[in-house]
């Protein structure tokens, strides 16, 4: 006579059934933490996600999560290895990849060298949302600055942000306007990051971007009120804390 598991027991082996490893199209490992609904992703979607980079020692080597601000992924631009990751990914689901060193240095198709312990990286991902494909705000304006200067990026982000033709989240712009902070140009750098905090008035990491961009061009009462504000929206802030000592 065939056996039957008792409840708990079916529930248990479960929860290990979903949390047993698969692997993408392109061979790399992954578990599910928690399933998504709906359709799978496609190169036909932009996603906002958290996400988490570790090395195989587990330092955290990017994290979305420890600002608090979601990243946009527009999957067509990403390159095919990371598409097939994709493609296993549902909206609303978690997920940790494990990934071969020699995988993710041409997935991330960087000319920066890669000098990370190991033979692996961990790579968690949330999708927060599923949105229609427009292009990455900020690889647009990083493009017209790369070609054409920075005046011609700063019009292009103001056209961006009356006619919508690119994705401008709260990360896209801070991106946006430290592209401008490290060209020397404050002017515009604030300008962005103003808008950064009209559009995300709770936004901790918005206020911090542009009291530096207000110190870095010597505005130290406006850098000093923009300090305290984050601060008060996020009071782990250290940069704050440390950058308000020094405006005493």
């Amino acid at each position: 006579m065939k056996k039957r598991l008792p409840p708990l027991c079916l529930l248990i082996a479960l929860s290990f059934a979903a949390l047993a490893q698969s692997t993408t199209p392109n061979g790399w490992a992954y578990e599910t933490l928690n399933a998504g609904q709906g359709k799978h992703l496609s190169a036909q979607n932009g996603i906002l996600t958290h996400n988490q980079l570790a090395d195989a020692d587990g330092n955290i080597l990017v994290s979305t999560l420890k600002i608090g601000v979601p990243d946009y992924q527009l999957m067509s631009e990403l390159s095919p290895a990371f598409q097939e990751a994709f493609s296993v990914m549902q909206a609303g689901g978690k997920y940790r990849f494990t990934i071969p060193l020699e995988d993710f240095k041409a997935a991330m198709r960087s000319s920066k060298p890669f000098d990370l312990p190991g033979d692996e990286v961990v790579w968690e991902m949330e999708v927060l949302k599923v949105l229609p494909p427009l292009p990455d705000a900020a690889r647009v304006v990083a493009n017209t600055l790369k070609t054409e200067g920075a005046a011609a990026a700063f019009d292009h982000f103001q056209r961006i942000v009356r006619d919508g033709s690119a994705y401008l989240g709260e990360w896209e712009v801070n991106q946006i306007g430290y592209f401008f902070l490290n060209q020397g140009r404050l002017k515009e750098a604030i300008t962005a990051l103003q808008y950064n905090t009209k559009q995300h008035p709770d936004s901790a990491n918005a206020f911090d971007s542009l009291a530096e961009a207000y110190y870095k061009s010597n505005q130290l009462d406006k850098a000093k009120s923009c300090y305290q504000r984050s601060l008060k929206l996020n009071p782990q802030n250290e940069n704050a804390r440390k950058m308000l000592s020094k405006l005493k």
